[in-house]
């Protein structure tokens, strides 16, 4: 019979090892590939910055590490798109001393491990230690979770969000849920969709969380408000984020059947470059991998779809539609050039994936083994186009 619970301390300890394995395994693919492969040409605007693991600062964590060390003022309004919470724990690190990459690699490092904790003890509340142990794989070895080492905020928002949710389902404490939440609503938008299972978890057991539960909901909005307030007073527009996201990126409100038309068409367009992985990793061109990756798009969307099928029957209603107006919110506005641009990282960002993955995985040794197999192959190669300056999501 399966063990339904675990001591604190097991938790920690298989956290940890989990942990350790896999951020070396992806720091060490990281390493490499900026030593002894051939960069492109970057394409990022702006570039790194200089210092070491600046590798792991490429396209939006270039971004985030002169955002990091010049403020908004910097490219203003793009740099707006990006919310502020992230560099400005960077900030407060590079004042201690190191560089951007530095920090936002030990930051993201740092969240990561929590991120982890939090999916295993959902997992282990949501269904039994053999489903928590396999999320915390599934987490750990996905292919994009090598962006949870990076400049990026992926693992802060995982961390936040994950967190967010522990303290309602687990921790029972809708006030720390609510400060984790607002949290996470200032380091991306999309944050502030927590209040979905929060609120549903609050109207289930409103005799248990009481007044209590209530100001914690309304203390999840007021991460994405504060910077709202900080644009108006610093651009006289507080929406000037969502404006960036259509000026600058080219993310326009279309119909889904267009952009699943489109998404096709570029994945379809891209197929040959995956079947040339010499001008994939090789080539001085970014331009291969961009094609490339409308293929992965495609790729993760069919994969988060037919996992949250499953999720639908087997998570609370508040996680499910939490992570399907997180994943599929992005493809009502496509951007232009890359019809599900980015989706592969959207997908990391939804944790209710893991605990599904999981469940399932965990119903068979043969099923997670081959998973871990196929997903750490895939990641490690993302992992090195990602630190030769070749796009990934």
């Amino acid at each position: 019979m399966a063990q339904t619970s675990d001591t604190k301390s097991g938790a920690w300890t298989f956290v940890l090892v989990v942990f350790v394995f896999s951020r070396l395994l992806f720091l060490t693919a990281g390493a490499l590939a900026a030593n002894f492969l051939p960069g492109a040409e970057p394409a990022g605007d702006p570039l790194e910055p200089p210092g070491i693991l600046n590798y792991w600062a490429h396209w939006d964590g270039a971004w985030y590490a002169q955002i990091s060390t010049e403020g908004y003022g910097a490219r203003p309004p793009a740099s707006t798109a990006f919310f502020p919470l992230y560099p400005l724990l960077v900030r407060l690190g590079t004042n201690i001393g190191g560089g951007p990459a530095v920090w936002g690699v030990a930051i993201s490092l740092a969240a990561t491990f929590f991120a982890l904790y939090f999916v295993y003890r959902i997992a282990e509340k949501l269904f039994d230690v053999r489903a928590a142990r396999a999320a915390t794989l599934a987490l750990a070895f996905f292919p994009t979770t090598f962006f949870m080492n990076a400049v990026y905020t992926e693992a802060l928002f995982l961390a936040l969000t994950a967190g967010s949710i522990w303290a309602a389902y687990v921790r029972r404490d809708l006030l720390l849920a609510g400060v984790l939440g607002a949290l996470a609503a200032a380091t991306r938008n999309l944050g502030i969709l927590l209040l979905i299972p929060l609120c549903l978890e609050w109207v289930r057991h409103r005799r248990e969380f009481g007044a209590r539960g209530i100001l914690g909901l309304a203390i999840v909005p007021l991460g994405l408000a504060a910077y709202a307030a900080f644009l108006w007073a610093r651009f006289g527009d507080p929406l000037v984020f969502v404006r960036q996201q259509g000026e600058y990126w080219g993310r326009e409100l279309t119909s889904p059947i267009t952009t699943a038309r489109d998404a096709w068409q570029a994945g379809w367009d891209g197929v040959k470059y995956l079947l040339d992985p010499a001008t994939l990793f090789l080539s001085p061109d970014a331009s291969p991998a961009l094609e490339a990756s409308n293929v992965l798009n495609i790729g993760f969307l069919i994969l988060f779809l037919a996992v949250m099928a499953v999720g639908i029957f087997k998570l609370p209603p508040g996680l499910s539609l939490f992570s399907m107006i997180l994943v599929l919110l992005p493809v009502l506005t496509p951007s232009s050039v890359f019809p599900l641009m980015s989706q592969p990282r959207f997908v990391l960002g939804a944790f209710p994936v893991f605990l599904v993955l999981g469940y399932l995985l965990s119903r068979s040794r043969v099923a997670l083994v081959t998973w871990l197999v196929v997903s750490v192959g895939l990641g490690l190669a993302l992992a090195v186009m990602f630190a030769t300056w070749r796009w990934v999501a």
